[in-house]
């Protein structure tokens, strides 16, 4: 068991790769149309959100999402419908994380002020 408490070269090189700053979010779920991995239409009515950044989210579905196709994005409470492209998809448990990448004019706004996390999410546009 390593001691060291440097981050790995490869986490680092990671964050590095990102645009901006990921938040951790508490208590948002919306409604998410993905395909599967069989190229069916799935539907979850409360995918929760677990992080936000100004380019992008990470999403917990219940089933797993094809890498590279579209997914869309709705919720009345937060003024949100787009789509994002999936970036990658992991399986963690009963669960799946999808990580999703905003396409065309969908953009969430980082708050100007210091933050304590996790965060509630604002609306998008």
């Amino acid at each position: 068991m390593s001691t060291n408490p440097t981050p790995s070269h490869s986490s680092l090189k990671r964050k590095e790769l990102r645009r901006a700053r990921r938040y951790k979010v508490e208590g948002a779920t919306l409604r998410v149309a993905w395909l599967g991995l069989t190229g069916s239409l799935r539907v979850a009515q409360n995918a929760r959100v677990l992080n936000i950044s100004e380019f992008g989210m990470a999403l917990e579905l219940p089933e797993a999402a094809q890498v590279g196709s579209r997914v869309k994005l709705q919720s009345d409470k937060h003024k949100l419908l787009g789509e994002a492209a999936i970036r990658h998809c992991r399986r963690e448990g009963s669960r799946y994380i999808i990580g999703v990448e905003f396409t065309d004019a969908l953009r969430w706004k980082a708050p100007e002020e210091p933050v304590t996390e996790p965060i509630t999410l604002t609306d998008l546009g």
